[in-house]
C-alpha cells in the first residue's frame, strides 16, 4: 500500500470520526471491495479510499454496490485522482456507477454540510434543477417556453426537457434560468440521502460458485426465509436477512487464516451496522464462541426451525 494512500486512509478517517461518526476497523482483508464503514444516526455509509480512482475495477464497484444495497447504506469511493490528472473538489464523479468525490469535498459535505452542485458523466459537466419549479417560476413571469429559451439561447424543446427533468444541463445555462426567473433552481446533491442508494443487484455469488459447507448454510437460510447475499469481498462471506439490518457469518475452518483474519473485523463491522454476526463451521467440537463471536456447527443447522430460534442462539453465545 503506497504511502500516499495510508495518509489518505488516515486523514478520511480523522474526518469522518471529528464529524460524529462511529467507523469500524480498517477492513484490510483482501480482496475487499469497501475500506471502511461509518454510522452517524441513520447515515450508513460504506467507503472505499484510493489515492488513484483507476484503481476500482468495475467487479469491486459492483460488490460495493450491491452489499451496500443489502445493507441500506451509501457507497461511497474516496479519491484524489485519476491517471488523467486530480479530481476536482465539489464535484460529484461517478466510478462504475459509484459516487466518487475528493477528500474535501467528504469533509465540506459531512462538517459543513455544504452539498457539490455539479456532477461529472460522460459529456461534461452538469447540474440537476428541479423543473417542476422550473415550469412553475416560468408561468408566474408570464413567459412562453419560446421566450425563456431565447433568453438563455437554447431552443425551445431544451426548455421543455428542462421541465420534465429529461435533460442535464451546464452549470451556466441553470445560472443563466435562475437569473431570468430570480429563484434557485439548481439542486444540490445529498449523497448520503437514500436517493443515490443502488436499485436491487444480483447477489455477487450463486450457491453453484461454492464449496459444500457453503451450499450447505445456504439452504439453511433460505429454508428460514431469509434473503442471502454471498460475496468473497467483504469482512463476511454472507449476509442474510428478513427485514432490517442483515445477519453477517463467516463461513468455514476456525482452522483457515482467512477466516481468523476476518473474526475481529466481522465483530467491528457489525457493531457499526447494528447487525449480528455468526460465524459457521464444520467442525463436529468448538466452543461456543471464538472471538467474542458466537459459533454455530453445521449439524446444529438442521435443529434450527426459526429465525427466532438463530436469533436467541446468537444471542446466548455472544459475548458483549
Amino acid at each position: 500500500m503506497a504511502h500516499g494512500r495510508i495518509e489518505l486512509i488516515q486523514d478520511v478517517i480523522d474526518n469522518l470520526e471529528d464529524a460524529g461518526f462511529s467507523l469500524s476497523s480498517q477492513c484490510d482483508v483482501r480482496p475487499s471491495c469497501f475500506d471502511l464503514v461509518a454510522r452517524r444516526g441513520n447515515e450508513l455509509v460504506l467507503v472505499k479510499i484510493l489515492n488513484n480512482i483507476d484503481g476500482l475495477n468495475r467487479i469491486d464497484a459492483f460488490a460495493l454496490q450491491t452489499v451496500a444495497h443489502f445493507f441500506n447504506a451509501t457507497p461511497i469511493v474516496v479519491g484524489q485522482k485519476t491517471r488523467r490528472g486530480e479530481l476536482d473538489s465539489g464535484v460529484v464523479y461517478k466510478r462504475y456507477g459509484v459516487t466518487t468525490i475528493t477528500p474535501t469535498s467528504l469533509n465540506e459535505i459531512i462538517a459543513e454540510q455544504k452539498l457539490p452542485r455539479e456532477f461529472i458523466q460522460r459529456g461534461g459537466r452538469f447540474v440537476a434543477i428541479d423543473g417542476a419549479k422550473l415550469r412553475e417560476c416560468r408561468e408566474t413571469h408570464n413567459m412562453t417556453k419560446e421566450e425563456l429559451a431565447s433568453h438563455i439561447e437554447v431552443s425551445t424543446r431544451a426548455i421543455l426537457a428542462y421541465e420534465k427533468d429529461e435533460m442535464d444541463l451546464s452549470a451556466d445555462v441553470a445560472e443563466q434560468l435562475e437569473k431570468v426567473l430570480e429563484t434557485d433552481l439548481i439542486i444540490p446533491i445529498d449523497i448520503l440521502s437514500g436517493n443515490q442508494q443502488t436499485k436491487s443487484l444480483t447477489q455477487i455469488r450463486t450457491p453453484d460458485d461454492i464449496p459444500n459447507l457453503e451450499k450447505r448454510v445456504n439452504q439453511f437460510f433460505e429454508r428460514l426465509g431469509m434473503n442471502v447475499l454471498w460475496t468473497d469481498r467483504a469482512p463476511f462471506n454472507l449476509a442474510a436477512k428478513e427485514e432490517g439490518p442483515p445477519l453477517m457469518s463467516g463461513v468455514g475452518s476456525l482452522e483457515s487464516w482467512g477466516l481468523q483474519k476476518r473474526m475481529k473485523i466481522l465483530k467491528s463491522v457489525s457493531s457499526v451496522t447494528e447487525s449480528n454476526a455468526v460465524i459457521i463451521v464444520e467442525e463436529g467440537k468448538v466452543d461456543e464462541n471464538v472471538s467474542d463471536l458466537p459459533v454455530i456447527r453445521r449439524l446444529e443447522l438442521d435443529s434450527i426451525e426459526k429465525t427466532r430460534d438463530l436469533k436467541n442462539i446468537i444471542k446466548e453465545r455472544s459475548c458483549n
